[in-house]
């Protein structure tokens, strides 16, 4: 589902979309625990597999975004989140969607469902699931996008770069840092 998406997406989406477009079972229980085990794998034996699903790292403090899963192939500023990353994202996924939707020869009912609840807040977007145009929704993010992906490609690249200099290991690159109290100090009244 992440390479169908091609961007940092929550279990919610990955499940969501597997549901609309194809068959076969994902247990959600499983997503859940998902990245904290590909965690433990990839530091007991780094890079043995071809790829690992990994965190989304927020730009500001190269720690994981809650709740957002990656790939570990993808370069480092494409698995960076900053503040205009949702909507960046959002009119991401939605492209690749209407994409893959005017590719297949026969289109579910679900898809068409899943494709209008994604796009219903983007402007231009017209209709009702099951007459919705996947090519004029496709327009409609890619103009949207237009608007903020070079601000949004910006910060993250910039983020990448400290995140390659400030993470050595390849596992922080990857999982990020968790984030602890520094210090306990008491409030002492004066």
């Amino acid at each position: 589902m992440l390479t169908l998406l091609s961007v940092p997406s929550s279990p919610k989406v990955i499940l969501a979309v597997h549901e609309s477009f194809y068959s076969g079972e994902l247990v959600p229980a499983r997503l859940t625990s998902l990245r904290r085990d590909e965690e433990r794998s990839f530091r007991a034996s780094p890079f043995t597999r071809p790829y690992y699903i990994c965190a989304a790292l927020t730009t500001d403090l190269l720690a994981p975004a809650r709740g957002l899963m990656a790939l570990s192939t993808w370069p480092s500023e494409r698995r960076m989140v900053g503040p205009l990353s949702p909507r960046v994202h959002l009119l991401t996924a939605v492209t690749r969607l209407g994409e893959h939707l005017t590719a297949l020869d026969e289109v579910r009912p679900a898809a068409r469902k899943m494709l209008w609840r994604l796009s219903v807040s983007i402007p231009g977007v017209a209709g009702f699931p099951d007459d919705i145009d996947p090519v004029a929704v496709v327009d409609a993010a890619q103009q949207e996008l237009a608007v903020h992906r070079d601000a949004d490609l910006r910060e993250r690249e910039v983020a990448a770069e400290r995140a390659a200099r400030q993470l050595g290991e390849p596992a922080a690159q990857l999982f990020g840092i968790r984030l602890g109290v520094a210090g306990k100090r008491g409030y002492e009244a004066g």
